[in-house]
């Protein structure tokens, strides 16, 4: 019996570890350009309609590299780890979201959705392939 716990446990710790890790790489580039584009969009005149368009650039630059580095650590399932990774900062993303202006999620809840998924799972196949970089003799 202790054997079968040790093996959920191992297993939930070789999915949490590299999943966590990737959502924190994820949220900090995020941050990071969330930071850069309102440093551009106040030095520089930019209409108002640019804000959503990098807002977008900087959920899906994020969910990519969140999803890159944790298919990276995994080494394996890179679409489903940068899919996971996508769902759980877009459930971040949407529960700030919730709780700091209120607001219900609407059409462009799915569309931001849509957005977290492709970019984590993009950068889940590309963190795999580049995991495992091997020498052909």
């Amino acid at each position: 019996m202790k054997s079968k716990y040790s093996k959920t446990s191992t297993l939930f710790e070789v999915w949490a570890r590299p999943l966590l890790s990737g959502l924190i790489i994820g949220l900090i580039t995020t941050f990071l350009l969330f930071v850069l584009f309102a440093l551009m969009m106040s030095f520089y005149i930019l209409p108002t309609t640019s804000a959503t368009i990098l807002a977008s650039v900087s959920i899906a630059v994020g969910s990519f590299f969140g999803g890159f580095f944790s298919a990276k650590k995994l080494g394996k399932n890179g679409i489903l780890i940068g899919a996971l990774c996508g769902v759980a900062m877009f459930l971040l993303f949407t529960l700030i979201g919730i709780i700091a202006f209120g607001n219900a999620p609407g059409a462009s809840t799915l569309i931001r959705l849509l957005i977290f998924v492709t970019a984590g799972a993009i950068g889940g196949i590309i963190g795999v392939g580049d995991a495992d970089k091997r020498k052909i003799v």
